[in-house]
């Protein structure tokens, strides 16, 4: 289990971004994090992944102060994907091994490329191993960057806005993509999303934030009219449609 413990960050010149945030992220659980833009959401996720320091607080692993490892052991645990990233240009196989780096040696071994490969037959990525990822299309190369995220092992996942200037389409695929490996590997998945809608039906719990503090922490099907219309400013309805979860402006 991922814990963040009293998670607050000012910046120099004194406005607060976050403000006291506590969390916890379970293995074989999908945490949806919410909220309108400059809630914190993006801060949030960079700094349980290590890519800033809060001015006070602090995230544990199993009991263990996330502070405390080196770049390799925090890659072993916790994999990361922000909103915008740029691949190197090279094969999907090999673009999916670089996420091998925390467990390799000098070069990639036997058991790398073998893992690799069962992570790309995972996300139904195999056909494409040898295609160039500068080719692909949007849904190809972010299923080809979660790949990567994948191989990494770590038991924590964190995912900013993975679907973000997809089409629906490969929007759909990809989240049922993660909301089953949540489950099948048991690992700690949260994912940064702007869609309501997807928050309800992909995600078991929710953290909606609003001015860097939480508006509601709790299962994301309790989720209610009342808190979101507060934080966004606008009427929310809840609505199912079909036996899937709607949010209706």
């Amino acid at each position: 289990m991922l814990e963040a413990e009293n998670i607050s960050l000012v910046t120099r010149s004194g406005k607060t971004i976050l403000d006291d945030i506590s969390f916890c992220l379970e293995p074989g659980r999908c945490t949806a994090l919410i909220g309108p833009n400059g809630a914190g959401k993006s801060t949030l996720a960079r700094i349980v992944a290590g890519l800033e320091r809060p001015t006070s607080g602090r995230v544990l692993y199993g009991g263990a102060d996330l502070s405390g490892l080196n770049r390799r052991q925090r890659a072993q645990t916790v994999a990361y994907l922000p909103q915008t990233a740029q691949p190197v240009p090279c094969n999907v196989f090999d673009a999916v091994l670089l996420g091998r780096r925390s467990h390799m040696g000098w070069r990639p071994d036997k058991e790398d490329r073998l893992k690799t490969q069962a992570v790309l037959e995972e996300l139904n990525l195999a056909h494409l191993e040898k295609q160039c990822v500068t080719s692909l299309s949007g849904g190809e190369l972010q299923k080809t960057l979660i790949a990567r995220a994948l191989a990494q092992e770590a038991p924590v996942l964190l995912l900013d806005e993975p679907v973000n200037h997809l089409d629906i389409r490969n929007q759909i695929e990809i989240l049922e993509t993660i909301a089953n490996i949540s489950v099948s590997r048991r690992i700690c998945v949260c994912i940064v999303l702007h869609h309501l809608s997807y928050a309800l039906r992909y995600a078991q719990h929710a953290m909606l934030l609003h001015q860097g503090r939480p508006a509601y922490q709790g299962p994301a099907s309790e989720l209610n009219e009342h808190d979101l219309s507060r934080v966004y400013g606008i009427a929310v309805r809840l609505q199912t449609i079909d036996g899937q979860p709607h949010v209706l402006f």
